[in-house]
């Protein structure tokens, strides 16, 4: 992991050492989002066109096994993710995954077939997981308990302005420079991110708190020593409540992101880029209180927060069965969606790391690991459950069966001590 100051290393203050740890991964975070955002104005484009690169058929079913390919492959590699980053440092994790994010993206500019393009976004998932993984995991390590949720909050910035400015930047440079020559450009930018990674760690190598150090020293990375953890991980009650509060939070915004298109055009009759405005509110709120979550977090209960999360997103869903009062109630839908998502995120990731200290449950990554897989698993389990109902039922029963979900698990992460 971080190494010691040494001869070869500049001496730089531990506080500027921590705030750099924190640019690197915003960095890296904005780069995975932007990457992963990038694609969403233009993939209509290239599926509808003339094989073998789009296809003639099934367009719809096509676009959503596009989408699905990322969250499927980043739920399935995020467990591998973990085994590695522990194996290996959390350093090398963030650099190796950046640089496997650059290649996947680079295979998305040379593809010729739809196949191809499908096979590159699965490896974009994959890179992403292994992002999440050794970027949370080296603030976790770098960052004491009573810092670290200022430190997750502003690395969850880069994540909220990659996801702000990832589908503007994408249509912008689509338009001009067409899909090669666009991204081919950020594949460099990846590789050029990571060098510069390898450059700022080798100059100053992130320095990990003293509780790490010693933690580190009695702690064997065998195979034997990584399952035990794991399955204490797996059997741990707090562990399994913020896990499982992460999948529900992801549950909700799954199913409105789909289900809120068709009810702005067919209830509102708002145009494309209406919509994308209304939707970005979301993400504007998000960028805004990841920060000052994370940096309430330090100051007040974890588990208070996750919970607050959880009710603040089924009042989301409240808001979206009420939208027949006006345009405002899905206003407000949308941007508490997003406040609850950057109280959940930077939140959550604080206490995953308390509870592994305090239960001495073994790598940080594994715990990451677990949270991104329910991160995707809620993402791909809440607009098929959501759209299922809303078929059956209506729209508003998709979305408020998801929200109930959390307004049911908020007294259980409040029970964490």
């Amino acid at each position: 992991r971080g190494g010691d100051n040494n001869s070869s290393t500049i001496i730089i203050p531990q506080t500027r050492r921590r705030n750099l740890v924190v640019l690197l991964v915003a960095t890296a975070l904005f780069n995975d989002m932007l990457q992963l955002t990038m694609l969403l104005p233009i993939i209509h484009t290239l599926v509808s066109s003339p094989p073998p690169l789009g296809v003639t058929t099934n367009k719809e079913v096509a676009l959503g096994l596009f989408f699905a390919s990322k969250d499927l492959c980043q739920m399935l590699f995020a467990p591998i993710a973990g085994i590695l980053t522990s194996k290996t440092s959390a350093n090398a994790a963030l650099i190796l995954s950046t640089v496997g994010l650059g290649l996947a993206t680079f295979v998305f500019a040379e593809a010729t077939t739809f196949r191809q393009l499908l096979i590159a976004r699965g490896a974009q998932g994959a890179a992403s997981a292994a992002v999440m993984c050794g970027g949370l995991s080296l603030i976790a390590e770098t960052h004491p308990p009573d810092v670290r949720g200022a430190a997750m909050g502003l690395a969850q910035t880069g994540l909220a302005f990659g996801l702000l400015c990832g589908p503007l930047i994408g249509g912008l440079l689509f338009q001009r420079l067409g899909r090669k020559r666009t991204f081919r450009l950020a594949a460099g930018i990846l590789i050029a991110n990571a060098a510069g990674m390898v450059g700022l760690m080798g100059l100053a190598p992130p320095d990990r708190t003293a509780e790490e150090r010693e933690r580190g020293e009695t702690v064997t990375k065998d195979d034997a020593s990584l399952v035990a953890s794991s399955k204490r991980l797996l059997s741990n009650r707090d562990i399994l409540a913020v896990t499982a509060s992460t999948l529900v939070v992801h549950a909700v915004v799954g199913v409105i992101k789909p289900i809120s298109q068709v009810v702005l055009d067919a209830e509102f009759g708002m145009t494309m880029v209406k919509r994308s405005f209304v939707i970005s509110i979301a993400t504007v709120a998000y960028f805004i209180t990841a920060p000052f979550s994370g940096w309430l977090s330090d100051r007040v209960s974890r588990p208070r927060l996750v919970a607050l999360s959880l009710v603040l997103m089924s009042g989301s869903s409240a808001f979206f069965a009420l939208r027949h009062l006006g345009i405002w109630a899905f206003y407000t839908c949308v941007a508490l969606l997003g406040v609850a998502l950057g109280v959940q995120k930077s939140s959550s990731q604080s206490l995953l790391a308390d509870l592994v200290d305090k239960h001495e449950l073994g790598e940080y990554s594994m715990a990451y690991a677990l949270s991104d897989v329910a991160d995707s698993l809620g993402l791909i389990i809440g607009p098929v459950v959501g759209l299922w109902l809303g078929q059956v039922f209506s729209h508003s029963v998709g979305v408020l069966a998801m929200g109930a979900l959390c307004l049911l698990l908020a007294p259980v992460v409040l029970s964490i001590k």
